[in-house]
């Protein structure tokens, strides 16, 4: 009987630990697939339709200059209100829109592309005067709208096109007018609930577009009333999915907050360098062809910034189009990189936000770090020529020789103009975010262009890193002070020197050393918040920061702590679909409103790219710095793990030789094959762990190197020629299948000729 309840309480734990495994490995697959569906659906938001306005200042609206058409001396009669707030069908605003009727008047606006010159924010109406300021919108065949009445029984046509033509005729009475005349919806009317319309396209010439949209009424419609009327979500049914673009950074939400306001349409550079990287971890066809957009959209923004040729990247661009409409040429450079702002509707105004178009050092070095690891997985020179004058630009505009050496922060504000003569201030504090991730930057540099440089470069980036290590505290401070030297204790809210969590996890990732920094994070940033367990951003513990809590769980897997990490990414799946402002695919930056930072700004419960991110990076056990498994320790160009002993034997063996070049081939073998399966992952940390004491070998014995070099030669050809191999096997297979048939033939022969025993 016992023997029996052994044998049945044995295959019971079995079936228990196959559901428990199982349903682990569905969380995990299921938690992936939505984060990847949140990037995938921020991609392509503002790049499946052409939209004319889907919200005041939303990334993704064009024809932003209104401009007005009335009878004569009937101008106020007409009024336009982009940025109301109110019943509207989606986001946070709609479009309100007025008509006063008096005697046989008539009134109406355009919605247009307009043109930008010279220093000017605000773009001015064109009617057909300016050349090269319209939009192609070949292909599209019906422009689509929504609108409602205030009371019902409003009267109003709507059309498109027609800018600088005859009303009457259609023949072109300006130098540079619409490519068609006017296309029209005739007069409708209006019911007090939002309806769907829309405009058939079809043999209208859509080559030169400048008046996108319009809408026109007039008293003998109305009966001689003023009515009010409503419109939204207006586009073209013209996609664009195979065009460079950035993704917008936060789901923002219909508020007062100025969050909401100055980050609505942004596309912060660290955000999309982590989505570009997360398209890489996963790597599946679709991933790489959309990592490839993103890493052609940061080379084109380090060549067409709207002021700057030194190859700097701004703090943030602008979601949607990423080039400047057609027109729209400020001093003279056309199509340059999108920046980000907001419209203010009381101001009639244009602002940006000051940090937005500032240059902060780990804001062109993060995209570096993406360009890189897009370029070891597919090539392509432009994505090492574009990392290579972003390092360059890192090393000539913020080296740093005061004290502990390192980098300083970069640039704040607004380029030179007639309103800004001194132009950007050079940020002179040294942040240890910013020198850690240089580090890593560099290093990637120097693994692919073999350039010495580049070592040095990260080596003095890492000693001011380290020079920012309490041995006391066993944590990294902040950084310094504009000084250069003095360490940065200035206070958080609760009086203590302020510190972030993020460094003592990235310091783990990019250098593999450091773990104690962990123990601290662990007794000073983990906190239960709104039915939450995670860190905080800094020690002030006053709320969940669920990108610092991603990372973290990256960092434990890096020390082996896979059991801690696991609690941190269940939590994080659970905030994926129950904290606050969730879409039940992303990742919320906190969870809550105001979650301090210690600095001068604070995170919101709004779902993020970045933290959306993060999230993949834990979920599959990924280090983005190295583009590699977590399961796999770090190893330096020169053959030396990230303590400084003896690492990779083909490094070793390679470094001097022309074969160092060809390591990438190696790498991405090791990456897209052994590293994807369970036997692959444990061959290569068997490699990693025997490695250490054969590259020690090598470093002293020449002959030793010669001989693992020329089986390198032929480890490379294999991978580079596997048909050869195949079709090598094959011959040999056969070859020795025959020899075999001759030998047996020949036995077979001695045995019959053999006497009977």
């Amino acid at each position: 009987m016992k023997v029996v309840l052994k044998k049945w309480s044995g295959i019971l734990f079995l079936l228990s630990a196959i559901l428990l495994f199982t349903g682990a490995a569905a969380a995990e697959k299921a938690g992936l697939n939505l984060a990847f569906q949140h990037l995938y659906d921020v991609m392509d938001r503002y790049h499946s339709a052409f939209y004319v306005y889907t919200d005041l200042s939303a990334a993704g609206n064009h024809f932003v200059t209104l401009g007005r058409i009335s009878s004569t001396g009937d101008a106020d009669k007409v009024e336009i209100e982009p940025g109301f707030r109110g019943d509207c069908l989606s986001g946070a605003t709609c479009i309100r829109n007025r008509f006063y009727s008096g005697g046989n008047n008539w009134g109406g606006w355009y919605f247009m592309n307009g043109v930008l010159q010279g220093e000017e924010t605000v773009p001015l109406q064109n009617w057909g005067d300016y050349p090269d300021a319209g939009f192609d919108l070949l292909g599209a065949t019906k422009l689509t709208f929504h609108a409602k009445g205030e009371q019902g029984g409003e009267r109003v046509e709507f059309f498109a096109f027609g800018v600088g033509r005859d009303p009457g005729t259609g023949l072109p009475i300006t130098t540079y007018p619409d490519s068609s005349p006017k296309v029209s919806s005739g007069y409708i009317t209006l019911s007090d609930k939002w309806q769907e319309y829309s405009i058939d396209l079809g043999g209208a010439d859509l080559s030169y577009v400048i008046g996108g949209f319009a809408w026109v009424t007039n008293s003998d419609m109305n009966d001689d009333r003023d009515i009010t009327f409503y419109l939204d979500d207006i586009s073209y049914d013209k996609s664009r999915l195979d065009e460079p673009r950035f993704l917008v950074s936060y789901e923002t939400l219909p508020s007062s907050s100025d969050f909401d306001t100055l980050t609505k349409n942004v596309a912060f550079g660290y955000d999309n360098a982590l989505a570009l990287i997360a398209f890489l971890s996963r790597g599946r066809p679709e991933d790489l062809e959309r990592a490839g957009l993103l890493a052609d959209a940061f080379v084109y923004a380090v060549n067409n910034d709207r002021y700057f040729t030194d190859g700097r990247l701004r703090n943030g661009y602008q979601g949607g189009d990423l080039e400047l409409f057609p027109g729209w040429n400020p001093r003279g450079k056309t199509a340059t990189v999108r920046m980000p702002g907001w419209w203010d509707v009381e101001d009639y105004t244009w602002y940006e936000d000051e940090f937005m178009v500032s240059t902060h050092t780990g804001n062109v070095v993060w995209p570096m770090i993406a360009l890189l690891n897009y370029y070891r997985k597919t090539g392509g020179s432009q994505y090492l020529e574009a990392a290579l004058t972003l390092g360059e630009w890192t090393e000539n505009e913020t080296r740093d020789d005061r004290c502990a050496g390192g980098y300083t922060g970069g640039f704040a504000g607004w380029e030179k103009s007639a309103s800004n003569p001194g132009g950007q201030e050079k940020l002179l504090y040294k942040a240890t975010e910013h020198n850690i991730d240089i580090y890593a930057a560099f290093m990637l540099l120097y693994e692919e262009t073999g350039d010495s440089r580049w070592e040095e470069r990260a080596l003095r980036a890492r000693s001011f890193v380290d020079s920012m290590w309490n041995d006391e505290g066993e944590y990294f401070w902040t950084g310094t002070l504009d000084d250069g030297c003095t360490i940065n204790k200035n206070p958080n809210k609760l009086g203590n020197p302020n510190i972030p969590v993020d460094i003592q996890a990235w310091a783990v990732m990019a250098m593999n050393s450091y773990y104690s920094a962990l123990n601290w994070a662990e007794s000073n940033t983990y906190i239960e918040d709104h039915g939450f367990k995670g860190f905080d951003f800094n020690n002030d513990r006053d709320g969940v920061w669920f990108e610092g809590t991603a990372q973290m769980a990256v960092a434990y897997q890096i020390t082996g702590e896979t059991g801690k990490s696991g609690i941190y990414v269940s939590e994080l799946r659970k905030a994926m679909t129950s904290a606050t402002n969730n879409n039940g695919k992303g990742i919320v930056a906190a969870c809550h409103d105001g979650v301090t930072t210690g600095f001068e700004w604070k995170y919101l419960s709004r779902v993020h790219v970045g933290a959306t991110a993060w999230y993949i990076f834990a979920e599959e056990g990924y280090n983005p710095y190295w583009g590699r498994r977590t399961g796999v320790m770090p190893v330096e160009s020169d053959g030396r793990d990230s303590k400084g002993k003896s690492g990779c034997l083909i490094t070793a063996a390679a470094s001097g030789s022309p074969l160092y070049s060809e390591l990438k081939v190696l790498r991405d073998f090791r990456d897209d094959y052994l590293l994807t399966n369970p036997p692959g992952r444990v061959l290569t940390r068997l490699y990693y762990k025997l490695s250490p004491a054969i590259a020690g070998q090598i470093g002293n014995h020449e002959t030793l190197r010669t001989v693992i070099r020329q089986g390198l030669v032929f480890v490379l050809y294999v991978i580079n020629h596997p048909l050869y191999l195949l079709a090598g096997s094959g011959i040999f297979i056969i070859l020795v299948f025959r020899r075999k048939r001759v030998n047996s033939r020949r036995t077979r022969g001695f045995e019959a000729g053999s006497p009977s025993r």
